[in-house]
């Protein structure tokens, strides 16, 4: 028996970093979030969308970007094989396929790194009612993830990319801002991205904007995703 209505995009993404204020000003000078200080935290806004929130790390938590889906009947926390975490909220999806297009410096991508597909599939399928093709989650036809077969920056787990306007001039924004880049790599289905590190050591990616979640895949219900 599923427990949860489909998640159909992300309700944010959360920054968990041992220095919350480094984190924040790191991305906010990156990507142009509007950060209003909360009991815990930061929560970081492109407009009128909550894109982000930023807190203090936890004992025994990783340092990370957890994605947040939207649509549990819950707030709460999973973990899936190879311990990939990922955050479940109530409400609807601020973004996703389901959600306006991306905007600058907003999530448009969330992909799993994980060591056995099918482990992986079965786990995220049945949690939060997806279906799978060709690596591709979907909801109603329509992609919501990727998965792919190797690690990232020598880990399993979700990546988030953030859309920017100039992938080559942001990905050197992240250097001057005392970040590291991790990979330069072509995406099959974003075209150019950055894997990067925050100076806390928070992992997270860009790619270049697109009008739609997914770039030129978030219409289709699967196409192949190999990397």
């Amino acid at each position: 028996m599923r427990l949860n209505p489909a998640a159909r995009g992300l309700r944010r993404a959360e920054l968990i970093t041992a220095d919350p204020l480094a984190s924040m000003t790191f991305h906010e000078a990156l990507l142009g979030w509007v950060p209003m200080q909360t009991e815990t935290g930061f929560d970081c806004w492109i407009g009128n969308r909550r894109c982000a929130s930023v807190r203090g790390r936890k004992a025994g938590e990783a340092t990370e970007v957890r994605v947040v889906f939207a649509g549990g009947r819950h707030d709460g926390s999973l973990t899936g094989p190879d311990d990939a975490s990922a955050g479940m909220t109530r409400g609807r999806a601020q973004h996703g396929p389901w959600a306006p297009g991306p905007r600058l410096g907003e999530p448009c991508w969330v992909e799993l790194f994980a060591a056995e597909a099918e482990r992986a599939d079965g786990f995220w399928t049945e949690t939060l009612n997806w279906t799978v093709s060709d690596a591709v989650y979907a909801v109603g036809g329509r992609a919501v993830a990727g998965r792919t077969g190797h690690q990232v920056d020598g880990r399993w787990g979700w990546l988030c990319y953030f859309a920017v306007d100039d992938i080559d001039v942001a990905g050197n924004r992240v250097l001057e801002l005392g970040g590291t880049v991790v990979d330069w790599a072509r995406h099959p289905l974003l075209g150019d991205t950055v894997v990067f590190r925050d100076p806390v050591g928070v992992v997270s990616a860009l790619a270049g904007a697109g009008e739609r979640w997914g770039g030129q895949h978030s219409g289709e219900e699967s196409s192949p995703s190999t990397r």
